[in-house]
């Protein structure tokens, strides 16, 4: 009898629910504690990842990217700039070559921390626009008419308005830069003052800097709208020479600090560069940088500092 009261009882339905709701319990607790693991370890890794971030952006300071015009790139007084701006600010230069447009694009899109520029009106626009920190007009370097010796258009020694209406008159082979640089924005507002639409087969567009539009226009025995420092350096290569000047056009060249929209742009490298442009050792380098062997021109002429001239845009 008492055996038989020992005898394992069956599980009924109640057994069964508690035994199911205790699994569910149990599961659920171990989901839980999973989850809380990992959202700990995410925020472990997004902690590592920031540091990582703060320490790439701490190196990337270290470097300045400047968007120059091709004129002044081609030229090579930037890299004798930039050897001694180095030396003194611990910073390593990186430098795009393009036009003043695509330079000014550049720096809207955050995409350099620093623009050499010689487009007034469309740094003015930049400017407005609250793309810029700080603009400084820090030198200036001419411009100049040259051409085939032979000179069918008789522009020698005429101004540019006049000479390019006589181009145009005689349909002689003219070589624009057409890349929206400083000098093509020029180039077009002195086409506008002649009135003239330049067109057609002779008006030859090569969408290239200041250095190859030239030995096109060497290649082509072609009129081409010059800044002078360029053409000073590649002149030996060119079967070209100077026709004429016209102190009424001169390149403008201004440093332009990006505003930093971003958190990308290294403002302070910028404005450190601005600063040298405009201290006495860099006046100095840029006044002897070079002159005209022939008629003692310097290639480039600093501007007064900011101090003197009151013209600094913030």
């Amino acid at each position: 009898m008492v055996r038989d009261r020992c005898k394992k009882i069956p599980e009924t339905p109640g057994h069964k629910k508690r035994a199911f709701y205790f699994f569910l319990v149990a599961l659920m607790f171990f989901l839980t504690w999973t989850a809380v693991s990992r959202v700990k370890t995410a925020s472990k890794d997004e902690g590592l990842a920031s540091d990582e971030a703060g320490k790439k952006q701490g190196k990337a300071a270290r470097h300045l990217l400047i968007a120059t015009t091709t004129s002044l790139y081609d030229s090579g007084l930037l890299e004798a700039l930039i050897t001694v701006f180095e030396k003194q600010a611990g910073l390593k230069v990186k430098l795009l070559a393009v036009g003043s447009g695509e330079a000014l694009a550049l720096g809207r899109r955050q995409s350099a921390d620093l623009l050499l520029v010689h487009s007034p009106d469309l740094e003015k626009k930049f400017m407005a626009g609250g793309y810029g920190q700080r603009r400084e007009e820090f030198m200036t370097a001419e411009l100049v008419m040259a051409g085939p010796a032979s000179d069918q258009a008789k522009i020698r020694g005429l101004g540019f308005v006049e000479a390019f209406s006589r181009i145009s008159s005689g349909r002689f082979p003219f070589v624009s830069r057409a890349d929206n640089s400083g000098t093509h924005n020029l180039e077009m507002k002195i086409w506008t003052e002649a009135g003239v639409k330049p067109e057609g087969s002779w008006y030859l567009k090569t969408g290239q800097g200041m250095g190859e539009s030239l030995r096109i226009a060497s290649e082509k025995q072609a009129y081409i709208l010059a800044d002078y420092p360029t053409f000073y350096r590649l002149k030996s290569s060119l079967n070209l020479e100077v026709l004429g000047r016209d102190e009424k056009n001169k390149n403008v060249y201004s440093a332009v600090a990006v505003r930093n929209r971003s958190g990308r742009i290294n403002a302070a490298g910028a404005e450190a560069f601005i600063n040298f442009l405009l201290s006495e050792e860099a006046r100095v380098l840029i006044d002897r940088f070079g002159r005209d062997s022939e008629t003692g021109r310097p290639l480039f002429q600093t501007l007064r500092p900011k101090d003197e001239a009151g013209e600094s845009e913030r």
